[in-house]
């Protein structure tokens, strides 16, 4: 792995590396503004310009986004509708409105009264975490590429190339063209419908994951700088619209913090480990400082209420315990003392170690914090082994014991990714050219195990067009079952929103939504735990 040693002088978003290209994004006449013709001066420079300069730049990009505001909450019945409407014209009754309490001709970039359902407050209003439940879908495979969601960026390379991660992928093609077909795939791979669609499916949050490229690029990273922090904000903004709260989530840390492919670049782990560890870690401190800070101010603080500090940080497989620890706790004090008002909620991964690991951790000291877990059936062998029955009720028995007993012993506890998946047969899903454990295929510290289902095909398993009633009635089961079971913590995120094509359609929630295998209103569902009997 090429460890990152250029010292922590790069330039930080906004604004970017490449004043004209942005110009030409942020600006809807293509004028490149006063502020993008400026030269950066230190890397601190979003947490020490003020909240005027701030909300300049965001009126910049808000501008070129261009969002129109028409009626914020989409597909609900007619009668809920209009309960909304005649509550919002009361509170304005002279004002003239889109239909849903807005001026048509006066908008606000900034307007903050959406809803996605008559469940969820508006965003003018908090949201009572712990008492209300997160219930929300990750963007994956957007901002950051993973090849089992997005595996046409990555299927255009012969298997010799090797190319199987961002990193990879961006040193293969080089800086133009790899920023030509980024643009492409943020451009197209999500847009504002989705998040239509996300409100309609009766979601309330969305968990953005973001590299740390969008904030900054050291020259001995192949990553393209700062475009897809254009892309963030445009997802921000589509989410305010329709009433959406975000979790921006920092998904990657320079070094690698898990030498996975998501983590932007597989193999070692360069992050509190190795000569460059430390450096890295320290790097990932000041990335993530300028992030809070940003989204702090009171035109985002709103829409984006939680950030998430880092992404799966493989503790386990770290020197120290202690010394990650460490950092959670100076990356909190940093936070907190530098963001505005102190900051978003944030919530830490518990690294692999196990919920009771964190007892008394996050002390009277730490407020507003989550502890994030990540469960899956399909890492483990004996639990892809289980029968259908056995598999749709085991989130309700260990699974919602845990966060239960978490939430008692450690403090806010949330599911920050699950999926219906039920074995490892999905495309890339153990990474590019790796086997599957269902088939046998998969090497796990060089040692092959036995094939899960010796007969089994994973390429017909996972053809979605023949799939029978009773096989989508099971999947229906163990989602809303999962649902109900991770609401005895602070709620949930599905992992993921789509897949490309509908690659892997066990981890695509759009496609499960329109065809059947999950909930049409995430309110609204038909199996529970008290199904189960557990």
């Amino acid at each position: 792995m090429h460890e990152v040693n250029a010292p922590y002088n790069s330039q930080i978003i906004p604004p970017t590396s490449n004043p004209q290209w942005d110009a030409d994004i942020l600006n809807p006449k293509g004028e490149q503004t006063e502020f993008y013709k400026q030269e950066p001066t230190e890397s601190s420079w979003l947490r020490r310009h003020k909240k005027p300069v701030v909300a300049t730049i965001v009126v910049a990009v808000i501008l070129s986004i261009a969002v129109p505001l028409g009626i914020i909450l989409p597909q609900e019945s007619n009668a809920q509708r209009q309960q909304l409407r005649e509550q919002e014209n009361e509170s304005n009754p002279s004002n003239p409105t889109s239909g849903h309490g807005h001026k048509v001709d006066d908008y606000d970039y900034f307007n903050n009264s959406a809803r996605p359902n008559l469940l969820t407050p508006p965003l003018t209003e908090p949201f009572e975490y712990g008492k209300q439940k997160i219930r929300g879908v990750n963007i994956g495979g957007w901002l950051v590429t993973e090849p089992f969601i997005t595996p046409d960026l990555f299927d255009q390379f012969a298997a010799s190339d090797n190319i199987v991660d961002e990193w990879s992928l961006c040193k293969k093609l080089g800086p133009e063209e790899a920023e030509r077909q980024l643009k492409e795939h943020y451009e197209t791979f999500i847009t504002e419908d989705d998040f239509r669609k996300i409100a309609e499916m009766g979601l309330n949050h969305v968990r953005i994951p973001t590299g740390h490229w969008a904030v900054q690029v050291t020259p001995d990273e192949p990553y393209v700088p700062h475009l897809s922090w254009t892309y963030l904000l445009k997802g921000v903004q589509w989410a305010r619209k329709y009433g959406l709260r975000v979790m921006v989530e920092l998904h990657t840390a320079p070094g690698s913090q898990n030498g996975w492919n998501h983590s932007g670049h597989k193999g070692k782990i360069g992050w509190l480990n190795g000569p460059e560890g430390e450096a890295n870690a320290e790097r990932t401190m000041k990335i993530i400082q300028n992030m809070t800070d940003f989204f702090s101010a009171p035109e985002w603080a709103n829409v984006a209420p939680i950030f998430g500090v880092l992404n799966e940080p493989a503790i386990y497989r770290l020197p120290s315990k202690k010394r990650v620890k460490e950092w959670y706790q100076t990356s909190y004090d940093m936070i907190r003392n530098s963001a505005p008002a102190g900051g978003p909620l944030l919530t830490y991964h518990e690294g692999f170690l196990g919920m009771p690991e964190w007892n008394g951790f996050f002390t009277e000291h730490n407020k507003r914090v989550i502890l994030e877990t990540h469960n899956y059936l399909i890492f483990d062998q004996g639990l892809v082994s289980m029968n259908r029955e056995s598999q749709a009720a085991f989130p309700c028995g260990s699974w919602r014991s845990d966060l239960g007993q978490a939430m008692k012993d450690v403090g806010p506890t949330m599911v920050g990714e699950f999926s219906v998946a039920t074995n490892d047969c999905g495309k890339y899903l153990n990474g590019v050219g790796l086997g599957t454990r269902m088939e046998g295929t998969f090497e796990e510290d060089g040692v092959k195990k036995p094939p899960v289902c010796p007969t089994c095909n994973c390429q017909a398993m996972e053809d979605w067009t023949t799939w029978d009633d009773g096989y989508k009635r099971f999947l229906k089961s163990f989602a809303e079952r999962q649902m109900d079971a991770f609401e005895t913590s602070y709620g949930w995120f599905f992992w993921t929103y789509k897949t490309q094509n509908h690659a892997n359609p066990h981890w695509d929630y759009l496609l499960g939504w329109e065809q059947g295998w999950i909930p049409k209103d995430a309110n609204h569902r038909e199996s529970s735990c008290t199904d189960t009997g557990l």
